[in-house]
């Protein structure tokens, strides 16, 4: 039996932001390729997390190219289904909009689902900032199927009503601590009577927070807890601020930055981590995989109510916050209720049972299949 065509335009690593791990698990799934014959092309624009949202002729080469891979695949591979990675607003959504053009085409020659896989948030601000930016959405939009994170993000579509249906695609992890012993683990860090350890993983962006976790951290110096911080700087201003506060305030005891990690070195600062916290307002947020990686090691979190992630956690795995200010009384309350071996193995289930990459890939190949 011949299997359908799918063409998947997706953002890889790197830049190692979110959509780009996403784009790297789905081009490299077996399972999609059992279902579909498949043709992948990396959606390249930005090397780095800085550059992103910047313009330059670099980009406007990777946009020429990009557009005519997708007319040469659109001509030579002529597939029955696209999925891609839609971007909301500035350059990228131009660039996005230009490229439509030419699947829209190809429809009216030939029979293709077209799907946008969303993994940021901000349409409805977008497309409220005047008519034109809302007429362009809905053409862009016109007759596609919608896949978003969770159903919180639904709204973000409200003034936009052009396309064919909104279906709900949580993201996943991937499970490494499939075959260790986790009851060992666990026992290894809440026997030990030393130091609490508190985690920021993510990118270094100011408005995910990481400022407000270094501020804590002077706040509890006198407590028994360190602070670890891992990610790459979104620039050098931020960096030099951060390490600037280290110095002012004595916290080289307190506080340790680890970098950019991966690997061996990520899995450690998440098996050592009694609690991860994430205060983000950053405006893309949708579905932060760094949340879903602490589930995963049995991590309980606390996190701020921005886009999915009440959708994420609940009241046994984590605190949800909406006033970043009461951070430090959250903390208070975590270490409270939250330092268990009880809690660590409820929120490892909860990972289990809904934000694994094989209930990911599983939702997904559903989904193309619909």
């Amino acid at each position: 039996m011949t299997k359908p065509k799918l063409l998947c335009i997706l953002h890889r690593s790197p830049p190692n932001h979110g959509a780009a791990k996403v784009g790297d698990f789905i081009a490299s799934s077996n399972l999609l390729n059992d279902c579909f014959e498949c043709r992948f092309i990396t959606i390249k624009s930005s090397d780095t997390i800085g550059d992103i949202g910047k313009f330059s002729l670099k980009k406007v080469y990777f946009v020429i190219l990009l557009y005519l891979k997708i007319l040469w695949a659109l001509i030579t591979f002529r597939p029955d289904k696209i999925y891609f990675t839609a971007c909301i607003r500035s350059v990228a959504f131009y660039r996005d909009l230009l490229i439509s053009t030419l699947w829209k085409i190809y429809s009216l020659l030939k029979k293709v689902d077209i799907y946008f896989h969303y993994h940021t948030k901000g349409i409805d601000e977008f497309v409220s900032e005047s008519s034109k930016n809302l007429f362009l959405t809905r053409f862009f939009v016109k007759d596609v199927n919608i896949c978003l994170l969770s159903p919180m993000l639904e709204k973000d579509f409200s003034k936009v009503n052009s396309f064919k249906r909104i279906t709900y695609l949580p993201n996943g992890v991937e499970d490494t601590l499939s075959g260790i012993d986790f009851n060992h683990t666990l026992a290894l860090k809440y026997d030990s009577q030393g130091q609490l350890n508190v985690l920021y993983l993510s990118n270094m962006i100011k408005s995910k927070g990481y400022f407000l976790v270094l501020e804590l951290a002077n706040k509890t110096k006198d407590d028994s807890i360190v602070y670890h911080f891992a990610g790459g700087w979104e620039s050098a201003d931020d960096e030099k601020e951060f390490f600037d506060y280290i110095d002012a305030n004595d916290l080289s005891d307190t506080v340790v930055f680890h970098g950019f990690v991966s690997g061996e070195k990520k899995r450690k600062l998440f098996e050592n981590a009694h609690l991860f916290i994430f205060p983000t307002r950053y405006k893309k947020e949708a579905f932060p995989l760094s949340i879903l990686e602490a589930l995963s090691y049995g991590v309980p979190v606390i996190a701020t109510d921005e886009a999915s992630i009440p959708y994420i956690l609940d009241n046994r795995s984590g605190i949800v916050l909406n006033d970043v200010s009461k951070l430090d009384d959250a903390l208070s309350v975590a270490t409270k209720d939250l330092m268990s071996i009880e809690v660590a193995k409820y929120c490892r289930d909860r990972f289990l049972k809904n934000f694994t990459l094989q209930q990911f890939e599983s939702n997904l190949i559903k989904i193309l299949k619909g």
